[in-house]
């Protein structure tokens, strides 16, 4: 009973596949056009013997193809060196004419009609012919679907490689702004425990101004971009928490163009800005000064940030921490190609010049 399921399975699927009924439709058109063909231009005036005489070539006809079609054809596609699948391609196509002589010697005269003529060259080549006009169709549909194949496969590829990339670069992303965060916290603290030691009167407000940061980086920052203009308030609450530290310190902020419906990545510019009071304010124990500027034209953003710098921060490796390695990353992940970054360490300045495609 299994087997008798077994079997009926199998004649199911082979008879419900398209591509059976396809193939099947080719061979009978191929037979009936050799016979037409025979009957209508050589002069062979009974159609049934021509039939019979096509049906009886057919069988070596399609086991040659299907070796072509099946074997042949997908090792070209899969070997680099195709040698052997184009000797045997040359073999086969100078086989089958063989063959076909055997069977009209075995078969076709003793049994079909009686054809004394001389096997000659001219029927040799034609045989080729006739056969490599069989054959050539149903392996040109196998190469066809080979390319599909290929084509779908390279695609499934691409897709995953695009993908896995894309997952890469998620999780770069999140393990940066992990890195950031903690770093602007560091340092903010860091000047809340130096006024807390001092006793200083400021304390107040910069636990409230912190309190405001810490509510954007919590709220804001787990998106991928937020509004420049968040961005941009963001800073301006940055810049009057410092000023409360670095009280002689001469900082101007100029912001100009239209930020409206427009957004950025978030905290990418503060660290440029962290960093000019890192090691611009922090160190200048004389004079220091910050100029920050942010231009908007027309989806481009221009950003500049310059600070002092003192003498011995210029004799010390240029570098760079892990603020603007992070920043550099992050643009190069999010920003690819559409960012330009330039950073200039002079005697008596530090300056960061940033244009970005938002």
């Amino acid at each position: 009973m299994d087997t008798e399921k077994k079997y009926f399975s199998l004649f199911r699927n082979i008879f419900l596949n398209r591509y059976f009924w396809i193939h099947t439709g080719y061979w009978i058109f191929y037979i009936l056009f050799f016979t037409v063909q025979r009957f209508a231009f050589y002069g062979y005036n009974d159609f049934v013997p021509n039939l019979k005489l096509n049906l009886v070539y057919l069988p070596s006809v399609l086991i040659f193809t299907y070796i072509i079609s099946e074997y042949v054809v997908p090792d070209l596609f899969r070997r680099k060196n195709q040698f052997i699948p184009v000797f045997i391609l040359i073999l086969i196509i100078l086989l089958e004419p063989i063959i076909a002589y055997l069977i009209r010697i075995v078969i076709i005269v003793p049994f079909i009609y009686n054809d004394h003529r001389v096997y000659t060259l001219y029927n040799y080549l034609t045989a080729i012919l006739i056969f490599v006009f069989g054959a050539v169709p149903v392996a040109g549909w196998k190469v066809a679907r080979l390319l599909q194949s290929h084509y779908l496969h390279l695609q499934k590829v691409e897709h995953d490689k695009l993908e896995a990339e894309l997952k890469l670069k998620e999780t770069e992303l999140k393990l940066l702004k992990g890195q950031i965060q903690p770093h602007f916290l560091f340092n903010t603290l860091n000047n809340l425990y130096l006024l807390a030691l001092e006793k200083s009167d400021k304390t107040p407000d910069l636990v409230l101004r912190l309190s405001e940061l810490l509510s954007y980086i919590t709220y804001d920052c787990s998106a991928e971009k937020i509004s420049l203009d968040k961005e941009i308030e963001f800073i301006n609450s940055f810049i009057e928490l410092e000023r409360i530290r670095y009280e002689t310190c001469d900082i101007t902020l100029k912001i100009e163009g239209e930020t409206n419906n427009l957004k950025i990545a978030p905290m990418i510019l503060h660290t440029f800005i962290d960093n000019s009071f890192k090691h611009g304010a922090e160190k200048d124990q004389g004079n220091p000064w910050i100029k920050i500027s942010i231009d908007v034209k027309e989806n481009i953003l221009s950003f500049i940030v310059k600070n002092s710098t003192v003498e011995y921060e210029q004799s010390e490796s240029k570098v760079q921490g892990i603020g603007i390695a992070n920043a550099r990353k992050r643009l190069d992940l999010i920003y690819p190609e559409r960012y330009e970054l330039e950073i200039d360490n002079s005697d008596e300045s530090y300056s960061v010049f940033l244009k970005l495609e938002l």
